[in-house]
């Protein structure tokens, strides 16, 4: 089949989406143009920030695109078959996806843009606060462990290479990706600075910042830095914790509207590239629509690609604090969802392509060369000869870059979203800090918030470098507690909506659905795990990564008795209003 026509009809259910589905769920939650919003409200300078609406959606679309969906939906691409995998990612995306994005967006709106665990503590009661927010940091701990251990994979030199290597011969990949990345976030800095406190024109200042990420792109290929994974850790815990405690606009703010731009570059490019020469003729589809489906490692991954409780963080975190109009909300919140889920179609599609024309099997780490070596191959199919140098270098190398820059701008908003986190859960009324005592005032502290959740989950990237088996079950780990956290945020939002009187069952059945999915794939590890117990020694870090998943069913089993009852007891006191009216 041509893989024109399946992008095709891919855009065009998104684009369906959007206008129906986001419409239908404006006029049933009431959103209101002319309300005060969060960032005017409680206007801070610092995290409270009202912004235009094109960084807004930089932000969030930068924030939640990390590229792990890429991962997930190759997968089952191989896995499945590339039929099932794209309709759970465009169906998932607008049913499932924006549906909790736009949802916790509002709600965050409409409660000062407090997170989803405060919204619960004066919704259910503090207990369910304080699973919930347990439960986002763990995720969040697993989200910094999985992209930190990426990065530094991917930015990391062999040893025995100088520190810096100069000339086009000698730049390697991942020398060339870590330098870029570097030179992105001082362009941003400098933005920021431009922007926000020297008060220039927004657009002038937007053209010469992005003329300067080109540039960076270009002098990656001639300048690259050699640092052995475990120092790239340390550079990038110590950029995280100093990007969580800037103000939005210093690095927040320009990173993500840079990387938002970047992303705007590969999806044309994609599109360009995947639909012109498919149908041209030049490529097709030769996956199976519809493999195996009897693997069952990989049906979470299916369910996983239609919700992500860490959106739900991020819609209910850092983004409301932005947001200066209700009405921009459907734009940000499922336009940035459903964006994210054509690039994870385009992902499928261009990682399939490559892996036909060079049988390479599929492993995850694999994923970011072979969705640029995908796209390479279909610039070339539609240009011919005359596309082939621009395709192995240039498009090979602003893939890459994009996809780093994607995780490295998603680990900013977790970063930050931990601080919050941690401030909510001490501090709960939002006092302020010098009106705190003890251990309250000790752990409400930003820095101290930020480094217990950079710590753990930057030693957990450090663990066994180089180990597979470490990697995959810290990604497997983070798949499954994400979707139930994706599951506990949609029941929470349903309970929030019942009680303020509106429609909830768009959100009740896809947290519903992600429930089952989550303890499924819980099931499955542990069949798996207790299958190979008898011929495999299990040592100290294995079983502290058996526990995350553990420990989060616990909290997961603790909040959902708390949700299920305030619902059941909230149905029960409108039942009997109605029948004595």
């Amino acid at each position: 089949m041509s893989i024109g026509w399946i992008l095709l009809a891919a855009i065009a259910a998104l684009l369906g989406g959007y206008f129906l589905v986001g419409c239908f769920l404006e006029k049933k939650w009431g959103i209101d143009p002319t309300r005060e919003t969060p960032s005017q409200d409680c206007f801070d300078g610092k995290d409270y920030v009202p912004t235009p609406p094109a960084l807004v959606f930089g932000h969030h679309f930068a924030s939640i695109a990390s590229g792990l969906g890429m991962i997930g939906g190759a997968f089952c691409a191989f896995t499945f078959g590339w039929l099932p995998a794209l309709l759970v990612l465009v169906l998932g995306g607008i049913f499932f996806g924006a549906t909790q994005d736009f949802g916790a967006l509002f709600v965050s709106l409409r409660t000062k843009g407090r997170s989803i665990g405060h919204m619960l503590r004066d919704a259910v009661g503090v207990r369910a606060q304080r699973a919930f927010t347990v439960l986002a940091l763990l995720v969040l701990v697993q989200l910094i462990a999985v992209l930190v251990r990426l990065l530094a994979d991917a930015f990391g030199a062999q040893s025995g290479l100088p520190l810096v290597s100069l000339g086009a011969a000698q730049v390697s990949e991942a020398a060339a990706a870590g330098t870029a990345a570097i030179l992105s976030v001082l362009v941003a800095l400098l933005f920021g600075l431009l922007a926000f406190r020297k008060n220039l024109p927004m657009v002038p200042v937007a053209i010469f910042s992005l003329l300067l990420l080109a540039g960076s792109v270009w002098a990656s290929f001639y300048l690259g830095l050699n640092l052995p994974p475990f120092v790239w850790v340390g550079v990038i815990a110590l950029y995280l914790l100093l990007a969580a405690l800037a103000p939005v606009w210093a690095v927040l703010q320009p990173r993500d509207f840079l990387c938002a731009c970047l992303v705007a570059a590969l999806t044309l490019l994609g599109v360009v590239a995947l639909a012109g020469a498919a149908l041209g003729g030049k490529v097709e589809m030769t996956l199976p629509a519809v493999s195996s489906l009897g693997s069952l490692d990989g049906f979470f991954l299916l369910c996983a690609g239609a919700a992500s409780g860490y959106h739900a963080l991020v819609a209910a975190g850092t983004t409301p604090k932005q947001l200066a109009n209700e009405k921009n909300a459907r734009g940000v919140a499922v336009g940035a969802t459903l964006l994210k889920t054509l690039l994870a179609v385009i992902a499928v599609l261009a990682v399939a392509l490559a892996a036909e024309k060079d049988g390479t099997a599929f492993e995850t780490n694999a994923v970011p060369a072979l969705l640029a070596a995908g796209l390479a191959t279909a610039w070339n199919a539609l240009f011919g000869g005359s596309g082939e140098i621009v395709a192995n270098g240039l498009v090979y190398r602003l893939v890459l870059l994009t996809l780093t820059v994607f995780a490295l701008t998603t680990l900013d908003t977790a970063a930050r979203l931990a601080r919050y986190l941690f401030s909510e859960l001490f501090n709960p009324e939002g006092r302020r800090l010098a009106k705190l005592e003890g251990a309250q005032k000790f752990f409400a502290r930003p820095l101290v918030g930020t480094l217990l959740v950079l710590i753990p989950g930057c030693a957990l990237a450090l663990m066994k470098p180089g180990d597979g088996s470490v990697m995959d079950m810290l990604m497997i780990g983070f798949w499954i507690d994400n979707l139930l956290l994706a599951a506990m945020a949609l029941w929470s939002l349903a309970v929030w909506m019942k009680r303020n009187g509106k429609t909830s069952w768009l959100l009740r059945v896809p947290a519903a659905i992600c429930m089952l999915s989550a303890l499924f794939a819980q099931g499955i590890v542990w069949i798996l795990v207790g299958l190979g117990t008898g011929s495999h020694v299990f040592d100290w870090c294995e079983y502290l990564l058996m526990a995350f998943p553990f420990l989060a069913l616990v909290l997961t089993a603790i909040l959902l008795v708390q949700l299920l009852t305030k619902l059941w007891k909230k149905e029960k006191t409108q039942e009997a209003a109605d029948d004595a009216d």
